[in-house]
């Protein structure tokens, strides 16, 4: 198989998971789902990959063409679906860089971008994707990144999808342990630990 190929896999296999999640936020967690900000347009994408020196991950750059993140104003969490974090639209992705970069200089990569979130309004912590491997690594606002070398964009939402659909994978604690898990709150889908139970209303999906 070509690179060519690899990269439209990687970028159909993202936004396809994506559209099963958000169909799933829709019929499910309503609240959640309208949070979701329209695509980003073709001419903004080229904008923030000129103002950065380099393409975005195509599996991301996808998504972002459906949805261009969560809207700012999600104060009661329900933008928060991707496991405690919610997707940053790409423009604040690419200021979070900046700042990022100035911090860290040396220590963040030349092909590092914020993927997500903990804080739509302020945003402190999250993930972040090496745009040349496509792994996922985290940025906070207080300490230098890790290397990236953890799973892809793709398998972050299939785990999301696997944990909200069936209970199952990667994001779901082992038996017997404590952990974030999915659930429902007033029509929101929203992870937390159910012997710490911060959100009212609150049930476990499984």
């Amino acid at each position: 198989m070509s690179d060519e190929q690899d990269v439209g896999d990687d970028a159909g296999r993202a936004v396809a998971l994506w559209r099963e999640l958000t169909a799933w936020l829709v019929d499910r967690a309503p609240v959640s789902a309208t949070c979701l900000r329209p695509g980003a347009g073709e001419e903004a994408l080229a904008r923030v990959e000129a103002r950065m020196g380099f393409a975005l991950d195509p599996g991301l750059r996808a998504v972002w063409a459906v949805n261009d993140g969560i809207v700012d104003d999600a104060d009661s969490g329900a933008g928060l679906f991707l496991d405690q974090h919610a997707l940053l639209p790409v423009a604040t992705a690419a200021d979070i860089r900046d700042d990022l970069c100035d911090s860290f200089d040396e220590d963040w990569g030349r092909l590092w971008l914020p993927l997500t979130t903990n804080e739509v309004n302020e945003p402190w912590m999250g993930s972040t994707i090496d745009c040349g491997s496509g792994r996922l690594g985290a940025w906070s606002m207080e300490d230098a990144p890790g290397e990236p070398g953890g799973m892809s964009f793709a398998d972050l939402l299939a785990a999301v999808v696997e944990a909200v659909k069936d209970g199952r994978g990667a994001l779901m604690p082992s038996p017997g342990r404590s952990g974030t898990v999915p659930g429902l709150a007033d029509g929101a889908l929203v992870w937390q630990d159910p012997r710490e139970l911060l959100v009212a209303n609150w049930a476990p999906l499984h």
